[in-house]
Formats: C-alpha cells, structure tokens, sequence
C-alpha cells in the first residue's frame, strides 16, 4: 500500500512540475510577443513652432507621445483623446490620415504637437488618452489619465 501512495505522490509532483513549466513558457512567450505602449505629455524646452497644412503657424509648448517600451513592435496603433467630460479632442497638427500608425517599433517613440483645436481645450489640463494597438497577442487597449502642466501660451 505505500509503494502505491508513493508512486501516487510521484506523480502528482511529476503533473505539477509540467503543468508549471508549461505556463511558465506560455507566460514567457506572451511576454515577448507583447507590446507595452503608453503615452505621456513632454515638455518642449522652447515653444516648438509648427506649421499647419493650411500653412498657419502655431507654437507647441507641449507633444503627446507615444512611447512603445516593450519588447514587441505596436501594429495598427489608434489614439483617441478624450477631456474630462469625454468629449474627443482633436489635435490640429493631426490630420484624420494619421491613425492608426502602421507600426511602433520596440522602444519607439511618436511624438505629436500638442495643439487642441477648440478653445476650450486649450488651457485644459486633464485629458484621457486610449491607445489600441495589435501585437502577438492579440488587440490590446489602455486608458491612461494623463496631466498637461501649465504654459505660457
């Protein structure tokens, strides 16, 4: 009888040490495959002056960028910015075009002017960024709150 529960307990170790090597690996895997894309305003030493399509110039005292850090490259990456109330903004040196991106690379980094079209947007300072993008595992979506600090515009 305990040469059976002996063999048992073998066993029963033996399943255990598979079932954990093999998510273990799975876990690994899904990490390399993965994309980790953020965003989050930098500010620009000097006002960086841009020039719109319609060929105005305007002053950026921020950029919104989008920073992939992880080891996988972001494939069809959308930006949608939202103010408090959840109303989009929309950004003049971002033409409709522009979204999704094709690619962001590992470790790469997307920077956009921070230019709101609508007034109100403007000395705004809390806003929503959701970010979706594709990588090895699939669609991915993140939320980030993010906080612009004050300019002299």
């Amino acid at each position: 009888m305990s040469e059976w529960i002996s063999t048992v307990i073998a066993l029963s170790a033996l399943g255990l040490s598979a079932v954990t090597a093999y998510t273990q690996h799975r876990n690994r895997k899904k990490e390399i495959l993965a994309a980790r894309v953020t965003a989050y305003f930098h500010r620009t030493s000097e006002f960086a002056k841009i020039k719109l399509p319609d060929g105005t110039l305007r002053q950026a005292g921020y950029h919104l960028v989008i920073w992939n850090h992880g080891p996988a490259p972001a494939e069809n990456v959308e930006l949608e910015v939202k103010d408090r109330e959840g109303v989009g903004v929309t950004l003049a040196d971002c033409p409709d075009d522009e979204f999704p991106l094709e690619r962001i690379d590992a470790s790469g980094r997307y920077p956009v002017p921070w230019l709101p079209t609508a007034d109100a947007h403007r000395g705004a300072r809390r806003f929503t960024v959701v970010l979706r993008w594709q990588d090895g595992n699939g669609r991915q979506e993140r939320v980030l709150p993010i906080r612009r600090g004050e300019t002299n515009s």
